[in-house]
């Protein structure tokens, strides 16, 4: 079975299966400018979110504004009497973007017009060359080594992402939980069989990271620097802490309901003992021996208490009520907890009835009025139907004479 992994441009993500690569350019159906950021590293600069769509998959690309000026003044030179469609916007040479949203978002609507300039019109001069390709990271016919796809800002923005995967999962899983508790098998599962899809991602995409970093250690990134020994340690540090996360996630997601039951004290086989026991009337009477003066006295046999229960169903010289499925495992407090959320569903559920009673009661009143009213229009009927025959009657009788 072919499974999906990600791969990593710099600050990009996009998808493809194992063993098949793309012999030409994706057919790109769409380009998006949806966001900004602004980044602190190297220094503080504004980078913008370009949202690539293709046929079958969707993938997005961080580019400084530098770049879109890099793509353009590299396409003009291309193509010098035919230049890119829409102009990109203009530089702020005394104003800076950095802390001005005005500025930003007139910028990213104009670069996002630019994009789509190209994408859109009819002649594919710049869309069919190398420079556009490479700007909106289109996939190639070449294998990809995750370990040379990572600058050492794009891994820490895949490590971010990944995290947040993982707090995902267990959002996932604290779904499951509470659809268990309430018995709603189908809901559980459906949460379930997310975040097993979710941790089959989240495991590829760890080992891409951990596989990225060890190039980033050897300068064989994308960057081509070589990472400090210190830093380099704490990634491996960040590495191991994601490990052992989805370790973790790992355990919760195989968890059957079964296990999720036991983490509730279960009833020991003593009390189970209790439970079910009959009392025994011939040992009642061998407990106690009489003496000379007829003065009953507790034998040695009797002196042992029997062991005590913490759950008790009632009188134990009455015939005990049958454990079930629903009662095994849970004590005195969790049978009464049972039996107050039971009388309570009934209670809603009583409350239902009587409001489809009453709404049944208002249609039966509705029905009666209806009929009521059919019952006058058809009396109404007859009566004309009476002057029509009587009028139809003289008209004849007229005739008759007339002729």
């Amino acid at each position: 079975m072919i499974s999906n992994q990600l791969v990593h441009y710099p600050f990009t993500t996009i998808r493809f299966s194992l063993n098949i690569f793309h012999t030409m350019s994706e057919n790109i159906q769409n380009v998006f400018v949806r966001d900004t950021e602004t980044r602190l590293k190297p220094k503080p600069h504004i980078v913008y979110k370009v949202e690539v769509n293709a046929a079958v998959r969707t993938w997005s690309v961080w580019k400084r504004y530098s770049e879109f000026d890099e793509l353009n003044d590299k396409l003009i030179r291309l193509f010098p009497s035919n230049p890119p469609p829409i102009e990109m916007p203009a530089k702020h040479y005394f104003t800076s973007t950095l802390g001005n949203p005005v500025l930003v978002e007139e910028r990213r609507r104009g670069l996002e017009d630019y994009l789509r300039g190209v994408l859109f019109h009819k002649d594919d001069r710049w869309r069919e060359t190398d420079e556009w390709r490479d700007f909106l990271a289109i996939p190639t016919g070449r294998p990809l080594d995750a370990a040379s796809m990572y600058t050492s800002e794009s891994w820490l923005d895949e490590y971010n992402e990944v995290q947040a995967k993982a707090k995902e999962i267990r959002s996932l899983l604290n779904k499951r939980e509470t659809h268990i508790a309430r018995n709603e098998v189908q809901l559980s599962h459906n949460f379930n069989l997310q975040a097993k899809k979710n941790l089959t991602l989240l495991g590829m995409r760890v080992t891409q990271l951990e596989t990225g970093l060890r190039g980033l250690a050897e300068g064989s990134g994308k960057d081509g620097k070589v990472m400090s020994e210190g830093e380099l340690r704490r990634r491996q540090d960040m590495i191991t802490e994601l490990k052992e996360e989805k370790d973790t996630l790992t355990k919760l997601v195989l968890a059957t309901r079964t296990d999720i039951s036991k983490a509730a004290t279960p009833a020991s086989s003593m009390d189970r003992a209790a439970l079910f026991r009959q009392p025994d009337k011939s040992s009642m009477n061998r407990g106690i021996v009489g003496n000379g003066n007829n003065n009953g006295i507790l034998s040695k046999a009797a002196s042992a208490t029997p062991p005590s229960s913490r759950r008790v169903f009632g009188n134990s010289r009455v015939t005990m009520p049958a454990e079930t499925e629903q009662t095994r495992g849970l004590d005195n407090d969790g049978l009464i907890n049972l039996q107050k959320q039971t009388m309570e569903e009934q209670d809603h559920h009583i409350e239902q009835f009587s409001a489809i009673l009453s709404r049944h009661k208002h249609i039966g009143l509705a029905i009666g009025q209806e009929l009521d009213y059919q019952n006058q229009l058809l009396n109404e009927l007859d009566e004309d139907l009476d002057r029509t025959s009587d009028k139809l009657r003289f008209t004849t009788r007229k005739m008759n004479s007339i002729k």
